[in-house]
């Protein structure tokens, strides 16, 4: 399985989750914005090459966000 489907699941599973708590505003893979389905492979990417922790992907993953 290529990154970017890992991604496109977690992100699946990400908008599934969101709207079970009544969060409407994730949009399917396919209408993602270029820069969601980026985060999303880096994410995987991540996690690919790390036993990283929950806290550990948050921390990466904020600090991309403030990179941005």
């Amino acid at each position: 399985m290529k990154i970017e489907d890992i991604a496109r699941v977690a992100h699946e599973i990400n908008k599934a989750y969101c709207e079970s708590i009544g969060d409407k505003s994730q949009v399917p893979w396919g209408l993602a914005p270029q820069w969601q389905k980026d985060s999303a492979i880096v994410g995987v990417t991540f996690h690919l090459g790390s036993d990283a922790s929950p806290e550990a992907s948050h921390e990466m993953w904020m600090k991309q966000k403030e990179a941005d």
